[in-house]
């Protein structure tokens, strides 16, 4: 039986299986040959030629659209499918005849634009108990084990979500690198190993290696190293993390193995970035003072979190379902446009 996208989509995020071997592979390879050939007018190539760290829709001629931006997922596959099929205001988005549409029915029209700060993997907090009995397996040499399958096919599912999303909608559908994003559990190029309620990171790679192979874990790593790292709109900024300085945007456009840059714009703590460092690039890269920098990473509670004087918004509560609209034709009103998709 052939699905249409969204049923595909929805039968991702209620899967009883892991991806088969094949599947992952075949679109992981589809998604990264797309990420590494995004040399385009929003996504400006490096002095050397190869695919740049930013997303510059200020400088990207077409007409600037409404933007929605989606906090930290970390396996959340039934948030992703509750965001697609949420229904956006009218005032925000509508058919052509008025009526209310939902979110993949404003992508699939090109009306709108998606913004994901990335961390796809590791449930977190919420897996905690998960983690813990994966953890014991881990210990006595089962690295395959029910408790990491059961985590491994939340994840990988998300993830075929993800780019799934991005093979379809291209120049619509955008996802940052996190520091989640690293499959390898690697310590290079900003990335360090990760680890948290378990061995995590660790755990996830020698997963990856005996269920899948060498290959599978090769052409995600692909995927995780192709994201771009910050998304500028005339209204806003976006990265994973509170930018640790001000980064220039040629440094970011050239920044994509700087690892002073990506450490700085994924894994930043509470309380060590500069403190002028979001003014400083909103006014380099969108000459707009009303303009916020937005980002995850960090958990909060409620809808959000002020930092820097309010230049910089943080928006990832990991215990609610909420996703920011900005709007194109005003100011962003943090008690109207931090939505629950699940309200």
């Amino acid at each position: 039986m052939n699905l249409t996208l969204l049923e595909h989509l929805h039968s991702l995020s209620e899967a009883v299986e892991l991806p088969s071997h094949d599947y992952l592979f075949d679109l992981a390879d589809r998604c990264s040959t797309l990420l590494e050939n995004e040399r385009t007018g929003y996504r400006p190539e490096t002095a050397s030629h190869e695919i740049g760290g930013l997303l510059d829709f200020v400088s990207w001629p077409e007409t600037e659209k409404p933007l929605v931006i989606i906090p930290d997922l970390h396996a959340r596959t039934y948030f992703l499918d509750h965001i697609l099929n949420f229904r956006l205001p009218q005032d925000f988005v509508c058919s052509k005849n008025g009526q209310q549409m939902t979110l993949f029915e404003a992508l699939s029209e090109n009306f709108l634009r998606v913004v994901s700060v990335g961390d796809l993997l590791h449930s977190e907090i919420r897996g905690r108990a998960r983690w813990l009995s994966a953890l014991e397996d881990f210990k006595a040499g089962l690295v395959t084990g029910k408790a990491m399958k059961e985590e491994m096919k939340e994840g990988l599912s998300l993830l075929c979500m993800i780019m799934e999303l991005k093979c379809a909608f291209p120049s619509s559908f955008h996802v940052l690198k996190g520091n989640h994003e690293n499959i390898m559990n690697d310590r290079s190029e900003g990335n360090f190993p990760f680890k948290k309620f378990a061995d995590e990171g660790e755990m996830v790679f020698r997963f990856m290696q005996e269920y899948y192979g060498d290959d599978v874990l090769m052409v995600i790593s692909t995927f995780e190293r192709s994201l771009p790292l910050l998304a500028a709109f005339p209204s806003c900024l976006i990265s994973h993390a509170e930018p640790e300085e001000p980064y220039t945007r040629e440094r970011i456009i050239n920044g994509m193995r700087d690892s002073e840059l990506i450490q700085g714009l994924s894994w930043t703590p509470n309380d060590t970035a500069c403190d002028y460092s979001c003014k400083t690039m909103i006014s380099e890269m969108t000459g707009n003072s009303d303009a916020i920098y937005f980002g995850g990473h960090r958990p909060v509670t409620g809808t959000c979190t002020f930092r820097q004087g309010g230049k910089y918004i943080q928006i990832h509560n990991p215990d609610r379902e909420f996703i920011t609209l900005i709007y194109g034709n005003r100011i962003f009103d943090p008690d109207k446009d931090i939505i629950d998709v699940i309200k």
